[in-house]
């Protein structure tokens, strides 16, 4: 989903590029269609997400997070002017509550969002792509963000992930706002760094409506 996520944001950038003075339309009329997608008022899928840190070099008072939706089976253009297509997506934030030392949980809805047609076509069904969640140090804009996510499948297969991430940048001091999203494969990096690595978990489990 990080590939997808760049994908979309190129073809946002592109089509600006594109359409020059069309640029404003084009977000003015994107902030409209999103205000347009509907909350499902009875959703019934509920998930609990789990977040561990292991080996942590510090402590982070900064924790957010975000469940991107998206309904791949529609397509609309934002300005037939500039003359692309996008597919309709949604970001709601999500909120972690601390339960130890060193873990927080927080509760999604995989159908929060409500299918219906929105542009006059056919019904429009949404899906839970991605869960997004960032760590810093303080909140400073010269901390490093620490990036974790899970992807819809795995949130759907109750599949955990864990990211490993070096321990050097933390907090940090880069004023550009770097952002670390780690690897899952700890291996990639060097023999000398194994021993100053921390991981974060992010844990999907089906919970009751």
């Amino acid at each position: 989903m990080r590939t997808e996520l760049c994908i979309l944001s190129l073809v946002l950038a592109l089509g600006a590029s594109a359409c020059g003075e069309h640029k404003p339309r084009v977000d003015k009329m994107t902030a409209a269609l999103q205000a347009k997608y509907k909350h499902n008022p009875a959703p019934k899928q509920p998930y609990q997400i789990t977040l561990t840190l292991a080996d942590a070099p510090g402590s982070f008072a900064k924790l957010e997070g975000s469940v991107y939706y998206e309904a791949p089976d529609c397509r609309y253009m934002p300005d037939r002017i500039a003359g692309f297509f996008l597919t309709p997506s949604v970001d709601l934030p999500m909120s972690y509550s601390k339960v130890g030392e060193t873990s927080y949980i927080a509760t999604i809805q995989a159908d929060a969002m409500l299918d219906e047609d929105y542009f006059g076509e056919g019904m429009c069904h949404w899906e839970l792509a991605s869960v997004n969640t960032s760590l810093k140090a303080t909140g400073a804009k010269t901390d490093t963000s620490y990036v974790a996510n899970l992807l819809g499948d795995e949130v759907r297969g109750q599949k955990a992930r864990t990211n490993y991430y070096v321990k050097y940048d933390y907090p940090g001091s880069d004023p550009e706002e770097r952002s670390d999203f780690g690897v899952v494969d700890r291996s990639r990096y060097k023999p000398e760094l194994q021993d100053q690595l921390f991981s974060i978990t992010l844990t999907p489990k089906a919970a009751t409506p």
